[in-house]
């Protein structure tokens, strides 16, 4: 069995599932980058994913379009995202205390749902719903590895190997990028150039959720064909973690995330063979621990060598 294993981890097969599970963890990811270079944290990335992915599948059923269904899924997680900047920024409130609040709504409205339109509170597999499929691109064939990572993904990955260009672009390069990163930094300062800050933190809450809105979209249009109660499973807080350790360094965080995604993938993998599935279903959770300790062992050491302590 071990050499079975191996011999599936080193395939061009593992690759395309690498980058299939790494999609929903990079949209993860993005959202919560967004929202944390403008100051205010969106730990509400799950619910987000979870309600959105619900209504990619029930807008699709509802028009009979997948491209409509994915609108509507957008229009839900932009609309769950806004509550974040008007409770924090008009009430007040804490963001983390107003994230909690939106998971634990969405884990438990995403089931009243299902049980209202499907008499079924765990699938959602009794009505059909369109998916987008996936795209061939015959120039890439006989190209070994690359056919693997960029051929026969899913439509919504292709969008996400565009979006990361498209932030990394906002992000660097526009006078809006620095308005971002300036409100998170230091809003009073911000401010005293001239810079809008709420209308920044707004207008960047609106982007996570978007961002949010299509990884849960990808896991009921392209990843699966229909919604399962609570299907998100932590992709949500792995993005959030993917962030926290890549900071405010696009790149670390994309690579922090891909480095997430070899765990779920290799977990993908073994979940074909007759080993625990408890044991299975740690295995996402154990990269976050490794990621967390690397990242703590190496930041201890870089301020330990700029402190100048033995």
């Amino acid at each position: 069995m071990l050499n079975d294993i191996i011999a599936r981890l080193l395939s061009e097969d593992f690759l395309a599932t690498l980058i299939r599970v790494c999609i929903p963890l990079m949209f993860a990811s993005l959202s919560a980058y967004v929202a944390s270079l403008a100051g205010i944290p969106n730990i509400a990335v799950e619910g987000i994913m979870l309600m959105s992915a619900l209504f990619a599948v029930l807008g699709g059923y509802w028009t009979g379009s997948a491209w409509l269904g994915l609108l509507i899924a957008v229009a839900v997680g932009v609309l769950m995202a806004l509550i974040l900047p008007f409770s924090t920024i008009k009430l007040g409130t804490s963001p983390i205390l107003v994230g909690i609040a939106l998971n634990t709504f969405s884990t438990s409205f995403t089931v009243f749902l299902l049980y209202i339109f499907t008499q079924n509170k765990g699938t959602s597999a009794s009505i059909a719903s369109p998916s987008l499929g996936t795209v061939h691109l015959p120039f890439l064939d006989k190209i070994p590895i690359i056919r693997a990572i960029f051929n026969n993904q899913y439509t919504i990955a292709y969008l996400c190997f565009i979006l990361i260009i498209v932030v990394g672009i906002l992000v660097y390069k526009t006078p809006f990028g620095l308005r971002v990163k300036a409100a998170g930094l230091d809003e009073n300062a911000a401010r005293s150039v001239g810079v809008n800050v709420n209308r920044v933190r707004i207008i960047a809450i609106i982007i996570s959720g978007l961002l949010a809105a299509l990884g849960g979209a990808y896991m009921t249009m392209g990843y699966l064909t229909a919604f399962t109660s609570n299907m998100i499973a932590g992709r949500g807080w792995i993005g959030i973690a993917a962030q926290a350790i890549g900071g405010a360094n696009l790149l670390g965080v994309s690579l922090t995330t891909l480095f997430f995604a070899v765990f779920q993938a290799i977990a993908n993998i073994l979940s074909i063979y007759s080993l625990p599935s408890e044991l299975v279903q740690m295995i996402p959770y154990l990269g976050v621990l490794v990621g967390f300790t690397v990242f703590s062992v190496i930041k201890y050491y870089r301020n330990k060598k700029l402190t100048g302590e033995d």
